[in-house]
């Protein structure tokens, strides 16, 4: 899928997760309740032994053969799902956030796992470094608790928490929006997910921000965060 259709996609995403948004919009102020159907959402994922599937474990075999020790550092330092790390990889610092501006983030990172989970749930499919003679070498310790593939949840993390802050912090729009994708990338370096579940979780990401930032309870507290979160890192109101 080329960039350009990906972002018509998600555009496609956020129009219809935001007139859906409207049936409910008070709900729980601590973390609104998805009304987001991933599951009904996204294409199923290529079958493990498609020829799809084949190609996007020879795209992660080559990334592998040519990832630089950099692309390494920066990849494992991508492992970690947070707000820190996110805004840390286009070299924004994040220290001392209030208990309320942490959970309003806590939340979003919820609503992924919890949408997500689901989703994951539905397709089962396997982790490329599960199936037989894959030839990669992953920047994880892999482990039986793995949860399954698709979609990928940093790259659905990445592009719900970069769409809020871009809201929260405009003037830097532009490279949160290539650190999604750069985000979602060091999952393709790290060898443990592939290319369609990357863009599939950017997708589900998009229509769980849609989805939270049409809950009047998220959005006034949007409102406090921003404030803090704007001064915290430099930026004048």
């Amino acid at each position: 899928m080329r960039c350009n259709n990906s972002r018509v996609v998600l555009a496609i995403i956020v129009l219809l997760c935001s007139l859906a948004g409207h049936r409910a919009l008070a709900l729980d102020p601590s973390c609104p309740k998805l009304d987001v159907p991933l599951a009904a959402l996204l294409m199923p994922p290529p079958k493990h032994d498609s020829a799809q599937t084949k190609a996007e474990l020879d795209e992660l075999v080559r990334l592998q053969e040519l990832r630089t020790s950099d692309q390494v550092k920066h990849a494992k330092e991508d492992d970690h799902r947070t707000l820190e790390r996110f805004l840390g990889g286009i070299g924004i610092k994040v220290e001392n956030l209030s208990a309320s501006a942490k959970s309003f983030f806590d939340c979003i990172g919820d609503s992924v796992r919890e949408a997500t989970h689901e989703v994951k749930g539905t397709f089962m499919r396997t982790r490329p470094y599960r199936l037989p003679h894959n030839k990669l070498h992953i920047l994880k310790t892999p482990s039986d608790r793995d949860s399954s593939s698709y979609p990928s949840v940093h790259a659905t993390y990445g592009a719900a928490v970069g769409l809020v802050l871009a809201e929260i912090i405009p003037e830097k729009k532009e490279a949160i929006y290539r650190r999604i994708h750069d985000y979602a990338y060091s999952r393709l370096l790290s060898g443990v997910h592939f290319r369609s579940e990357i863009y599939a979780g950017e997708i589900a990401g998009v229509a769980i921000a849609a989805s939270l930032m049409n809950k009047e309870a998220f959005r006034d507290q949007l409102k406090d965060v921003r404030a803090e979160l704007r001064k915290t890192i430099g930026i004048t109101p």
